[in-house]
């Protein structure tokens, strides 16, 4: 569509209100809307429809909150912002006032751009020369404009004048009533209504479908580190999709690794980009964002959503986030597997993973202290809300007994005595060499195949999917049973529709 038509393209100015003022009339065909003080709310602008969703200019400040104790959280802001807006197709340009914080500016681009699994030089920018004059500005937006602006062939005097980095010039002319156009390059956003609930963010459309028929969500805890929660996640994944394409009726499987500080799925499948965070800075998350920034693990024949790389970003993908996304991977996935912390009161995992599971699994070996902490874990889960608890149903709860092994001084009463009625739906047994090897060398899939792994985990999926097709596990042999622990623990995962949904 062309945007040079007499309306001309929609501007966003993030940045001071001399360049703001500098850029209203002019002669120049396109529509400068109301400035906006902060990065922040610009988001909040957008998604409550009072700056035009197709807006195809951005121009933001290196300076925008220079001295201020926001400052430093801006620039921030700022570059993850043009990251996002350059990768959706705008044409972004930043006010350069000072050539140290403009370097500065530039270089959190480049890492904003590495850290969303982006290559930096896609995320493009032209800066402006305010301390020149904002005639000279002016000639720099129009040299980069020149085939989508209609600029008049000579600016007026008035043009002429000095840029200041001080607020203290006449308010923004209204634009309510000025007409705009959608843009080259970015897609109409369809931004949900707050009263929706979801983020501004949220795909409606994507959410307005039903959930895939039979859809499946399995959260995947536990109370302590090392209890083996998402070697379990990922081959209970590996399993269901492996089994159930074997048995003729392939169920599509998505995991997301929600330890969004310290999360394991990206080591154990050996790939690292893209993760959350890519999904987190599209202004539409839509099925096809969401589907060009999951990671396919091929050998597993599963998709996998990675948690941030680094645990300091783990606040920008939040609950609200999540909970999104989750609503929508189950427009799109038959089954849908949430790898958790142990930290199970975090709201990520309090108010999103365990509300949002048709079945938990809740992981513990057979040490004391795992036992233990597995008590204390689902006595906090399950207690009703008006008594501090989480209010989560005991039926949808069901345990696993990893690393088990015979004759270690933990039997099954204590077990099931500390599972608080909760009953055990699978036991895995102790292969630590085979584990370690599989995990180092990044072939987690061929513990689908070990003779003790394979068959426990295919019990455990039958255990989780009462009623679909999941092939029964036809690898070698399993040794005696004495050999996998279960003396030790019964093996519930044998009995079909433990988890009473």
């Amino acid at each position: 569509m062309d945007i040079a038509s007499p309306a001309g393209p929609s501007v966003i100015v993030i940045a001071e209100r001399s360049l703001h003022d500098l850029l209203c009339g002019q002669g120049i065909e396109w529509v400068v809307q109301e400035r906006q003080p902060t990065v922040g709310s610009m988001w909040d602008a957008l998604s409550g429809g009072r700056l035009d969703q197709h807006s195809s200019i951005l121009v933001f400040s290196d300076s925008l909150l220079a001295g201020t104790p926001g400052d430093e959280s801006e620039v921030i802001e700022t570059a993850r912002a043009i990251v996002a807006m350059s990768n959706a197709g705008a044409r972004i340009f930043v006010a350069r006032w000072d050539d140290e914080r403009a370097a500065r500016l530039r270089s959190l681009v480049t890492e904003s751009a590495e850290l969303q699994g982006l290559d930096p030089a896609q995320a493009t920018f032209v800066e402006l020369p305010t301390t020149a004059g904002g005639r000279a500005v002016l000639q720099e937006m129009k040299d980069s404009l020149d085939a989508v602006v209609v600029f008049p062939a000579v600016l007026p005097p008035t043009v002429d004048g000095t840029l200041t980095r001080e607020g203290h010039h006449p308010a923004a002319r209204p634009t309510a009533g000025r007409p705009t156009l959608p843009p080259i390059g970015i897609p109409a956003l369809t931004l949900p209504e707050r009263e929706t609930g979801y983020p501004a963010s949220a795909s409606m459309e994507l959410l307005g479908r039903p959930k895939r028929p039979g859809q499946v969500t399995i959260t995947v805890t536990s109370s302590k580190g090392g209890s083996g929660k998402s070697t379990a996640s990922i081959l209970l994944a590996g399993t269901i999709a492996r089994a159930s394409a074997l048995a003729g009726s392939p169920l599509s499987v998505c995991l997301i690794d929600l330890d969004t500080r310290d999360g394991q799925v990206a080591s154990l499948i050996g790939k690292f980009m893209p993760t959350a965070l890519n999904i987190r800075v599209q202004p539409v998350w839509d099925e096809d964002r969401i589907r060009r920034n999951l990671v396919h693990a091929s050998g597993l024949g599963i998709d996998t959503l990675l948690a941030p790389i680094r645990p300091r970003t783990a606040d920008t993908v939040g609950p609200d986030f999540y909970r999104t996304i989750i609503h929508s991977l189950q427009r799109m996935y038959d089954v849908v597997i949430t790898d958790t912390s142990v930290q199970y009161l975090d709201p990520l995992i309090a108010n999103v993973a365990l509300p949002e599971a048709d079945e938990i699994l809740f992981v513990t070996t057979l040490a004391s202290t795992a036992v233990q902490g597995m008590a204390r874990a689902l006595r906090e889960m399950t207690a009703p809300v008006d008594e501090s608890g989480l209010g989560i149903p005991r039926e949808k709860i069901g345990i696993i007994v990893n690393q088990s092994v015979a004759n270690v001084g933990m039997d099954r009463d204590q077990v099931l005595a500390a599972g608080l009625g909760v009953p055990v739906v699978g036991v895995i047994p102790l292969a630590t060499k085979d584990v370690l090897t599989a995990t180092n060398l990044n072939r987690m899939h061929a513990l689908l195949d070990h003779p003790l792994l394979g068959p426990a985990y295919n019990d455990l999926a039958r255990a989780c999917l009462p009623g679909r097709e999941v092939a029964e596990w036809d690898g070698e042999d399993v040794e005696s049973a004495s050999a996998s622990g279960d003396d030790d623990v019964e093996l519930g995962a044998r009995r079909r529709g433990l988890f009473r949904r």
